[in-house]
């Protein structure tokens, strides 16, 4: 596992030197995104990932790489690629891409290439992998990285015989994981950044996968996403028209938070902005994010 972690001072002064994208790219980066025709051959050509691949512990990243909509080796990431990508993939916003990216840069033992690889993500409480999360189990048990069926069905069964996803059921599964790692897991950690994390990640599977806005999402389409890492483009499921951005997840947080039985950190207000500030922290800060994407942050107002 990597030791990548530097104060956020010196991070700067080390990614200071990245030169901006002029803004003629930028803003044509920005301008044409959106999901891929529902007749591109990427959705319908899966291919697992080999020994030598890389992958992150989470299924979304995984599933663009395995349709090759991000390099499918999972390796030398840049955020322009990610950008297009994750939109044409799923629909996921600049705003949220440029973001996760800056977090997977700020992992990635060589910041200043502008690269990472996905499993430069896999470091157990940095930057993203989370105690208590929906298919992977707590690092303190093993494999924090690999889908893992057990803690899958631990969160799926709560839904017993429903055929769709509602926010309650999705806030009242996650208290389920929550309280399991709670009791077994002696080192379990569940501050505010895991608390925020693990909001988000739930809010990132029902948008992608369903209405961005209801919380309504087919579960069959779930099962295939997480089990196998594969968009379920051969049951029906196309990206929402409707961009998955970080004010819509941060709108659905909320709604989970109002919805859900699980208890909050003493001293953590859940806010609208809490995916987003977090993210930015997650990244080195506001000065380090904006170098980290050579400018993208600052045009989007992040």
């Amino acid at each position: 596992m990597k030791a990548t972690f530097v104060s956020a001072a010196v991070f700067v002064q080390s990614v200071s030197a990245l030169s901006l994208l002029p803004l003629t790219e930028i803003t044509q980066l920005l301008t044409d995104l959106g999901p891929a025709p529902a007749n591109d051959a990427r959705f319908t050509n899966w291919v697992a990932p080999g020994l030598d691949d890389s992958r992150s512990p989470c299924p979304g990243l995984n599933a663009a790489a395995n349709h090759g909509f991000i390099n499918h080796n999972g390796r030398d990431l840049n955020l322009p690629d990610l950008i297009t990508g994750l939109a044409a993939s799923m629909n996921i916003g600049a705003d949220f891409t440029t973001l996760i990216g800056a977090v997977g840069l700020s992992s990635s033992p060589n910041p200043l290439e502008g690269t990472f690889d996905l499993s430069d993500l896999d470091q157990h409480n940095f930057p993203i992998e989370h105690d208590a999360s929906i298919s992977r189990q707590d690092a303190y048990f093993g494999n924090d990285y690999s889908f893992n069926q057990t803690e899958y069905d631990q969160y799926f069964n709560y839904f017993g015989n429903k055929t769709t996803s509602d926010i309650k059921s999705v806030a009242y599964a996650k208290d389920i994981r929550y309280r399991d790692s709670l009791k077994r897991n002696p080192t379990f950690t569940f501050g505010l950044r895991e608390t925020v994390l693990s909001f988000g990640e739930n809010g990132l599977w029902v948008q992608t996968l369903g209405d961005p806005s209801s919380g309504v999402t087919n579960l069959s389409y779930a099962h295939m996403f997480f089990e196998q890492e594969k968009f379920p483009y051969e049951l029906g499921w196309r990206p929402s028209p409707q961009p998955i951005t970080l004010v819509s997840l941060g709108a659905m947080i909320l709604e989970f938070y109002a919805a859900g039985p699980e208890p909050i950190p003493e001293g953590v207000e859940i806010v609208a902005d809490s995916y987003k500030n977090l993210l930015q922290v997650l990244g080195g800060g506001e000065e380090v994010v904006a170098n980290l994407t050579q400018g993208i942050s600052t045009i989007l107002g992040l």
